[in-house]
């Protein structure tokens, strides 16, 4: 898995998890899904800029016109999910890549849902923040074309002539494909049979370095009654960058919770503890 991440910028690890388990997860995040328990701060919004907010907005009208939502709280809310987000091997082989513990480590679930045209992260792209930035996927559903694969372009994550081409449309200051890059533009540089399309099944575990070129999920028929929302786990892992300081607190967890964890899972933690009885409402 390490030397995929270095050679090609992604690795995967097709039914990592247990079915039964992952399913006992989904069944959850649904529930809490549809009765919006959701982290608004979060969500990525397409038409934030005219709501303002997402809030009283009910979940069908989310799925209608929003391009992914997160939960609240979601390891205070899902027991099983402790296991899954704090796999040792996964957490392994994240520092390996990185070469130290990251200084963040966030659990999200997230759900994308399809819509009639590719928008934000299913168009190409890079996350440009960190240059050590690492994102992990627990699929919580089977990945295939009606629910939008992740696709990444091997190599691209090198710091090398290629990587630097194309230029983001932004970058030129072209408004185009929501900032980011068209698959004739990637083509030119890179030959569409050469990209890496990432299906398959719930329970497997998608790695990628930010730094390359990737987008996802990407569904092959945008606008197809067909489609469904991608539901997944989201490790989100990024170094260490200039004028920005962690504060340890990007997830909860209930203290008796934390303290099971192992010495190496618990410096993945970056916790606020919430004691047993206390409220987990907060404003989100």
């Amino acid at each position: 898995m390490v030397d995929s991440l270095r050679s090609h910028g992604y690795a995967l690890a097709s039914g990592y998890f247990d079915v039964n388990l992952v399913d006992r997860v989904y069944e959850k995040a649904d529930a809490l899904f549809r009765s919006l328990r959701i982290d608004f701060s979060r969500a990525y919004s397409v038409q934030y800029a005219q709501r303002k907010s997402l809030e009283n907005i009910s979940y069908e009208e989310l799925a209608a016109t929003e391009k992914t939502v997160a939960l609240a709280d979601p390891l205070l809310h899902i027991s099983e999910l402790l296991p899954l987000a704090f796999n040792e091997s996964v957490l392994k082989i994240a520092a390996r890549f990185l070469g130290y513990v990251p200084p963040l480590y966030r659990v999200m679930v997230v759900r994308d849902f399809p819509l009639d045209r590719p928008l934000h992260s299913s168009n190409f792209h890079k996350d440009n923040d960190e240059s050590d930035s690492l994102q992990i996927f627990i699929y919580l559903v089977d990945i295939d074309d009606a629910h939008g694969p992740l696709v990444y372009v091997p190599g691209s994550n090198h710091h090398d002539v290629r990587s630097c081409r194309p230029r983001l449309s932004r970058d030129l200051g072209i408004d185009a494909n929501d900032g980011r890059l068209s698959d004739a533009e990637v083509e030119r540089v890179y030959p569409r049979n050469s990209w890496a399309i990432l299906r398959t099944v719930r329970g497997s575990v998608a790695m990628i370095h930010g730094n390359g070129i990737h987008k996802g999920p990407a569904w092959t028929r945008p606008g197809d009654p067909n489609n469904k929302p991608r539901t997944a786990i989201r490790l989100d892992l990024h170094g260490h960058k200039g004028g920005v300081v962690r504060d340890g607190k990007e997830n909860r967890l209930w203290r008796p919770d934390y303290e099971q964890l192992t010495p190496l899972q618990s410096l993945f933690a970056h916790a606020e503890l919430v004691e047993p009885g206390q409220t987990t409402a907060r404003k989100a």
